[in-house]
This record gives structure tokens, C-alpha cells and sequence, in this order.
């Protein structure tokens, strides 16, 4: 099956495409996947220091929070799982040249809701618990629960 996919303002910087990409065989590391969740974060510490100072002005200080909370939902339970289904990677994860494939089919995307299932768990970080119990296979709480999978790639 052929998966290519449609140009966007987004495309050049999320992954390749599965038919374009590279496997190495090899699951994700342990820190280059700590690294993509940082980096994933990165948008999210921007807006809300931008919300903060906002938050200073007399009158736009009211709607700082409240849309600064809203755009923490959207970006972190929206956008991030879209990128995930859509590209197979978030920025972070393109950034460690890691992709998030379903489980024994890495050349597939998998669709939003595991992706969103697989978010919550980065969100709370209850990834970190199961990497560490289970380091050797490399697998997270939410790899577990989304029966996915985090390979490394090659651009």
C-alpha cells in the first residue's frame, strides 16, 4: 500500500512519509525519545511565557489564562496526536529521527485515537515508569497501551 502524503505548510518540517523514510531496525533509545517529548514541549513554554506577558496588560490580562489553557489542550491533546497519525512523528520525534508506527508494522501510521491515547501517557509522563522497567525492550506505558511502537529512521 502506497501512503504518500498531501503538501502543507507543515510538510518540511514533520518526517517523511513511511515509503520515503528509512528504518534502522532498531526501536527508539531511551534518550532520544526523553529529548522528542522536551522538544515537543518547547511550543507550549513559548505560548505560555507570550500569555504570561500578556497576562501583565490591563484588560487583555483577563483572557491570557483562559486562552493560554486552551491552547495547552489543543496543542498537547490536538495538534501532537494529528502529526503523530498524519506524519507519523511529532516535531520532536522528527527531530531525534524516531517514528511511531503500529506494533510489527513499521512502515504504517497509526490513526488519531492511539495516537491520543499514546499523547496522554507523554503528557503525564507514565512513559518513564514503564521505560525504566522495561528498558531492554524499549517500550513505554503508552506503546503498551496504544499497541504502538517508536523506531529510529533514516532521513
Amino acid at each position: 500500500m502506497n501512503q504518500t502524503s498531501t503538501p502543507s505548510l507543515l510538510g518540511s518540517l514533520l518526517p517523511s512519509t513511511p515509503d520515503t523514510a528509512r528504518l534502522t531496525g532498531a526501536r527508539g533509545e531511551l534518550v532520544p525519545r526523553l529529548l522528542a517529548v522536551v522538544i515537543d514541549a518547547i511550543p507550549s513554554v513559548v505560548i505560555s511565557v507570550l500569555f504570561m506577558v500578556i497576562g501583565f496588560i490591563p484588560v487583555l490580562g483577563v483572557v491570557a489564562s483562559p486562552l493560554n489553557a486552551l491552547f495547552q489542550l489543543v496543542y498537547f491533546f490536538g495538534f501532537i496526536p494529528w502529526t503523530v497519525s498524519t506524519y507519523g512523528a511529532s516535531l520532536g520525534k522528527k527531530a531525534m529521527k524516531l517514528r511511531v508506527c503500529p506494533l510489527g508494522a513499521p512502515l504504517q501510521r497509526i490513526p488519531f485515537v492511539p495516537a491520543l491515547l499514546r499523547q496522554f501517557g507523554n503528557f503525564f509522563f507514565l512513559n518513564l515508569i514503564v521505560l525504566a522497567i522495561k528498558g531492554e525492550e524499549r517500550v513505554s506505558l503508552s506503546d503498551l497501551l496504544a499497541k504502538t511502537e517508536v523506531v529510529q529512521v533514516q532521513d
